[in-house]
């Protein structure tokens, strides 16, 4: 499938992707992440030619500043598909009970029957977010309501690691 590593984090949402029949986005995420990764190789491995390295300089080439631009603009092109998609709020899957949404991280909020057995006490919404946040929280019984209601504990989840990280 791969023949190059592209990083735990990026490999991890691209597999997620994969599981949910996501598969043109998760190869758009690899390529990129090695596009990426080749840009910054070309930047650090690239070696100083014998002129500059007589005065001691560090001086840059235009390959080197075109690596650099290549590099800073795929970190962009990243932040603003991540921006774009959690611009986009919940998105509706082809399966008509279930939706998806990107906030540092995937989100699904799923319906379900009630089911005990299961571990759903009630018919309605259920949340279900990255590893450390909600796993199958039940959030409303109906969608509009379910989604306000997610939509305030991602905020709530995002406020707490935040504030864990610092």
């Amino acid at each position: 499938m791969n023949d190059r590593s592209v990083g735990v984090q990026v490999e991890a949402t691209a597999k997620w992707l994969e599981e949910r029949g996501m598969v043109g986005a998760a190869g758009l995420l690899r390529r990129v992440a090695r596009q990426r990764d080749e840009a910054v190789r070309r930047l650090v491995l690239r070696p100083s030619s014998p002129a500059h390295q007589a005065d001691g300089g560090g001086c840059t080439t235009s390959r080197d500043l075109d690596a650099a631009l290549e590099a800073a603009m795929l970190r962009t092109d990243v932040a603003r598909f991540q921006a774009l998609a959690e611009r986009a709020g919940w998105v509706p899957d082809p399966d008509a009970k279930r939706l998806w949404s990107w906030r540092d991280g995937w989100w699904e909020l799923s319906y379900r029957r009630r089911n005990p057995k299961d571990g759903y006490h009630d018919t309605g919404w259920y949340l279900w977010g990255p590893p450390g946040s909600y796993d199958g929280e039940w959030t409303a019984r109906a969608k509009t309501a379910a989604m306000a209601e997610a939509n305030r504990l991602v905020a709530v989840h995002r406020a707490a690691t935040d504030e864990g990280d610092r």
